[in-house]
């Protein structure tokens, strides 16, 4: 059972038709339910609508939306931390336990007489995560998953007391916390050495574990996470609480490094597969990736920047009303484009937009393929949108014209929407969430 943890914001609406679309695409097996924190009544029953229309009656009616409240504000200082409202990542722990303890299809009752399915297999993404491959309870294939730290006796596959996670970069940062005020005087995560906080417990999404132990973790970690922002009021806060509840559950993770690609000098992540594909075929087999019978990583975490030559994506930039019947469709780089260019040009409002900067081969390929693949996907699910709700409606596009590089990087608080992304906003708010659109532009 795949699960994912978002808000009911605009911004994650377009990330997770895009998760539930690809899911379906590469075959995952099993259900897939995204978490929704803290929406209001009408943004509920809005987005309800929404699932149900455009989800569950033409993707798969084995994809659900799980409703919570806001915990964004659990720890009573996250107002006090630059986080004016609440830190909106408690909602990954929080809605994780109560999507356990209240979700369907995860166990039956309620309180205490609540029967979780211990057996099922539970894998925990972001929103902003599109897969490549499949991911399941099975890493036998040495080929698709690089495992550089080994336990005595190598587990393979997810069981009870055998969680798996990708590995991140913060290694025993997690030990740097009062882990004693945080877990307890007594608690085992304080026995840890440094090789093992280092070699099992810098983990992160995807988490892969059978229900028994996530809602072990779950507890602890909603237990722990509010301790450690008081102290850590920043990002990847919930990331060390993860690692300290594994550790005081004595649950060492095997840390997988090819779950997920992101960052494109990060050591610790699936980029070898990726590097080895030539850099004349990384377009094209990037933007057919189904088509690619070598191996791959499961998932692309598209948190960052990516940039060849002119061509630029990043996700707060992108347009919120992209799935609509009139916006057009991204323009399409050249297939050589990992060939073609040896630098990147920032878009503006960059200080000099446009300036050439040189990029490594190994940054340009890497580039490259998150750029291909995230154009190429976003551009079938447009297509599958309007193939399935514009037809007979009068202006809708088809054409690949929209330039993202055009529409400028989005860099903070001073954002101001380019002329073009203006020119889109073409519906009221009640029409782009009623007839055709996923998502209404701000």
């Amino acid at each position: 059972h795949m699960i994912f943890s978002t808000d009911c914001s605009d911004y994650q609406h377009w990330q997770s038709y895009l998760l539930f679309y690809n899911a379906f695409k590469v075959g995952q097996p099993g259900r897939v339910t995204r978490i929704a924190s803290g929406c209001s009544e009408k943004e509920a029953k809005l987005a309800k609508k929404w699932h149900k229309k455009h989800i569950k009656k033409i993707i798969s009616d084995m994809y659900d939306i799980h409703f919570t409240p806001d915990f964004s504000n659990v720890a009573k200082s996250s107002k006090d931390h630059n986080y004016k409202d609440g830190y909106e990542f408690f909602n990954k722990p929080f809605g994780l336990l109560h999507w356990l303890e209240h979700g369907k299809h995860i166990g039956s009752g309620e309180g205490g007489k609540r029967q979780i399915d211990e057996d099922v297999v539970v894998i925990l993404l972001d929103p902003d995560m599109t897969l490549l491959r499949p991911i399941t309870d099975d890493f036998t294939n040495e080929a698709d998953h690089l495992i550089k730290t080994k336990r005595k006796k190598i587990e393979r596959r997810v069981k009870h007391g055998s969680p798996f996670a990708q590995r991140y970069g913060f290694g025993t940062d997690w030990q740097k916390r009062n882990v004693g005020r945080i877990a307890g005087s007594d608690s085992p995560a304080l026995r840890v050495s440094a090789k093992r906080a280092g070699k099992f417990y810098p983990a992160g999404p995807p988490y892969v574990a059978t229900a028994r132990d996530m809602h072990k973790i779950a507890l602890k970690w909603t237990e722990f996470v509010p301790k450690v922002f008081d102290e850590y009021p920043q990002l990847l806060a919930e990331m060390y609480a993860y690692s300290i509840a594994a550790a005081h559950l004595e649950l060492p993770h095997q840390l997988v490094e090819s779950l997920m690609i992101s960052m494109n000098d990060a050591e610790d992540e699936g980029w070898p597969l990726i590097d080895n594909i030539p850099a004349t075929k990384t377009c094209s087999i990037a933007s057919h990736i189904r088509d690619y019978s070598g191996p791959l990583p499961k998932v692309l975490h598209y948190c960052q920047r990516y940039m060849v030559g002119d061509w630029f994506f990043t996700k707060p930039s992108f347009p919120r009303n992209f799935f609509t019947c009139e916006t057009p469709l991204l323009v399409v780089p050249p297939m050589d484009v990992a060939v073609r260019f040896n630098y990147r040009k920032p878009p503006p409002p960059h200080p000099i937009p446009g300036e050439k900067k040189p990029s490594t081969p190994t940054q340009v390929a890497r580039n490259t393929f998150a750029l291909c693949s995230m154009i190429s996907k976003l551009n079938e699910l447009g297509e599958f949108f309007k193939d399935n709700h514009c037809n007979g409606i009068e202006g809708t596009r088809r054409d690949k014209s929209l330039d993202l590089w055009k529409l400028g990087d989005y860099l903070g608080q001073n954002f101001e929407p380019s002329k073009h992304e203006e020119m889109l906003s073409v519906k009221k708010e009640s029409e782009l969430m009623e007839d055709t659109n996923i998502v209404k532009n701000k």
